[in-house]
């Protein structure tokens, strides 16, 4: 019951920044084995009330890795407790986001693994369209929550502060064109047809909103 995401991923090095103390440890103790596969996986421990997080994953830790071991011994189990990803995102630590949008999906039924997936895909994207002016790129709504959900909700900031060209309406309306058409090119690449929300904002209007 408590995992919720199991992907494939294609190099298990690609998150060496979350796991740094662990792999400098392991790199003291053994080789590199060149047919290592990760395999990633996901812990909900929201409703862990017998044991401290980081007892959950020890305990989970060591029986899964022993089963990784025994199917295969090149399976590299990586574990990661869904709070733990939560918080590498707010410390804009996102190497476990780009593994997973290089990743195979196996098992996802809440569909979080997706929503990281196609999300980060269309982030990278909008990035290196627009470059410098994106201000956030969040994941909301109830999936992100940990919520059954029909739908994949994520919204961005767009700086229009030096925009001059065109008036803000404008600005918007051209920007969400071309950002909810790299969503749909998004759900293309990844193969995820779940529906997939883009709420556009620009800066001007974000702040003004706060401010009201």
């Amino acid at each position: 019951k408590y995992i919720v995401g199991v992907a494939i991923l294609p190099n298990s090095k690609i998150l060496e920044e979350e796991f740094k103390e662990e792999t400098k440890q392991q790199e003291n103790k053994e080789k590199p084995n060149p047919k290592e596969i990760g395999v990633f996986i996901l812990i909900d421990d929201s409703d862990s009330k017998k044991m401290s997080k980081f007892e959950l994953k020890d305990k989970l830790t060591t029986i899964i890795e022993k089963n990784a071991k025994e199917i295969d011994p090149n399976f590299k189990a990586i574990i990661m407790l869904l709070s733990e990803l939560k918080e590498n995102c707010f410390d804009a630590k996102y190497g476990v986001l780009e593994a997973l949008a290089l990743s195979a999906i196996f098992y996802d039924p809440s569909d979080i693994l997706a929503a990281l997936k196609i999300s980060e895909v269309h982030k990278k994207m909008t990035l290196k369209k627009f470059e410098k002016y994106i201000v956030s790129y969040v994941a909301a709504g109830s999936l992100f929550r940990g919520e059954k959900s029909n739908d994949i909700d994520v919204y961005l900031v767009v700086d229009d502060t030096d925009v001059k060209k065109m008036s803000r309406l404008e600005l918007k309306d051209k920007l969400r064109a071309i950002i909810i058409g790299l969503g749909y090119d998004a759900s293309k690449i990844t193969g995820i047809n779940k529906a997939f929300h883009i709420q556009v904002y620009i800066l001007t209007d974000f702040w003004e909103s706060l401010k009201d």
